[in-house]
This record gives C-alpha cells, sequence and structure tokens, in this order.
C-alpha cells in the first residue's frame, strides 16, 4: 500500500506585484524524509515555505500537507522565520517565548509542570538551558534565534520548517545545533532554507530543492562549490537549471533543433 506525502505540491503557481514567484511547481516530500531549499534571494524560498503553512494562497494549483489544505495541518507543523519583530520594552524571558509553542495547551490561564518541562528541555536542546530566565531583549541575535528554534520544538512537531536558522548564529554554536538537527531528523521531517552546505549535510542525504521560480531537485552527492555558485549566479543559474531539467527527462528549457 502506497503511503501518501507529507507534502505535495501539484502544478502551483504565485505571483505579487513584482509578478510570477513560483510557476508550475510540483514535487512531493514523503513521509520521514527531509530536505533542503536552496537557490537566489527572491527566487522564492520562503513564498514556498508561506504556501506550506497556509499563510498564503496559490494563484492556481494545489497544496497539501498531510493529505490536507496547510490551514487544517498547522498543529502538525512548526515554523522557525529569519527575523521577527518584537518590542524590546515587553517583559518577557527566553521561557515565556519557549512556553508559546505550548499555548494550545494552556489550562486556566497556567502552563502544566510538564509543558514547562518540556520548554526547558527544547532550551537545553539549542544550548540555552542556564538562559531560560534571562530577558529575551537581552539576548544577542543568535541567542534569540535559538530561542524561536526551542519555541518551534516546543509545539512537538511532524514537520519542522525553518528559513535560514543559523544566520546569526556564530560557529561554536552552529557545530551543536547540526548535531540536534541530525537527532530531530530521526523523529520529524525538516524542510530548511539554507545555502551552507555543512547545514545541507546534516539535513539530507539524498536531495535538495533548488527553487528560482520553478523548482527541481537536485541530488546532494552532485553539490560542490562550482554547482553552487551555478545555482546562485545571475549569469550561469538559467543554464544551470536547464541542464538539470534536461538530465532528469524534462525538455521544456531546451532547444532541440
Amino acid at each position: 500500500m502506497a503511503t501518501s506525502p507529507i507534502i505535495k505540491f501539484e502544478n502551483v503557481s504565485r505571483s505579487f506585484g513584482i509578478g510570477p514567484v513560483l510557476e508550475n511547481v510540483s514535487f512531493e516530500i514523503a513521509p520521514g524524509e527531509s530536505t533542503c531549499l536552496i537557490g537566489p534571494n527572491g527566487g522564492g524560498k520562503t513564498t514556498l515555505l508561506r504556501l506550506m503553512l497556509g499563510l498564503i494562497k496559490p494563484d492556481c494549483g494545489k497544496v497539501e500537507i498531510f493529505g490536507s489544505r496547510p490551514s487544517r495541518a498547522r498543529r502538525k507543523m512548526a515554523y522557525v522565520p529569519q527575523h521577527i519583530r518584537f518590542d524590546p520594552l515587553f517583559p518577557v524571558n527566553a521561557l515565556d517565548i519557549v512556553l508559546m509553542g505550548r499555548l494550545n495547551h494552556l489550562r486556566f490561564g497556567r502552563f502544566c509542570d510538564d509543558c514547562k518541562s518540556t520548554a526547558y528541555e527544547c532550551l537545553a536542546d539549542v544550548g540555552l538551558a542556564d538562559a531560560a530566565h534571562r530577558p529575551f531583549a537581552d539576548l544577542s541575535g543568535g541567542q534569540r534565534q535559538r530561542v524561536l528554534i526551542a519555541r518551534a520544538l516546543a509545539c512537538k512537531p511532524d514537520l519542522l520548517l525553518l528559513d535560514e536558522p543559523t544566520a546569526n548564529i556564530d560557529l561554536s554554536v552552529e557545530a551543536r545545533l547540526l548535531d540536534t538537527f541530525a537527532e530531530l531528523r530521526k523523529r520529524m521531517s525538516i524542510i530548511m532554507v539554507s545555502h551552507d552546505l555543512d547545514l545541507i549535510s546534516h539535513i539530507t542525504d539524498d536531495y535538495v530543492l533548488c527553487v528560482h521560480q520553478h523548482v527541481h531537485r537536485h541530488p546532494v552527492d552532485d553539490l560542490s562549490g562550482d554547482v553552487i555558485r551555478e545555482i546562485y549566479s545571475s549569469e550561469r543559474r538559467v543554464e544551470h537549471e536547464r541542464k538539470t531539467l534536461h538530465g532528469q527527462g524534462d525538455h521544456s528549457h531546451c532547444d532541440h533543433s
């Protein structure tokens, strides 16, 4: 019996005022799979995540998460944005932020001991066990990002979506997070926006999704510094995409005259 994909995009397009951001996108993610989204700025990676979350709807096509429309599957997902906006004067500490991931367990205006235990464990997972009661505004940019990852983990999701989670994190902390992500893969699927080859290797062994208006799979084994430069170079990525699709049997971008 075939297993249904946890993520399914079928002929999805999405435009904004500047024109099409994603066009005729189709792909599937099977249960237990994790992968990274790579591609140039403005290529549609964040839009792809927002479609998965149901924060925006496609202009045409169909998006399914766990066999349902995204809005019905949100309790199974958690999301870590690349940037956050917050009021630095708001009196909230790191533990308070993480507990926001347990709001659906709030009873009579209070969190149970199990919720607090989960929040502490998640802070420990990202290396911030000793910062639980520090004001969020006093934390560095990298520490805030780690708190947001801990908040996402507190939801106990089946699918974790992350948008450049290590962008503001120093190398020593990133090394610990790499091990954390490798462990998380064992109990949930992870979809992560990244261009870091070391990070990609901890998320997936098989393929990445190259996103630049269209989406195609690219084997991880074929990624190298030169290939990454092709994918991100405005001068070379059109030819890179054509060659990749050609190798996968899609000749829609070829000129076979």
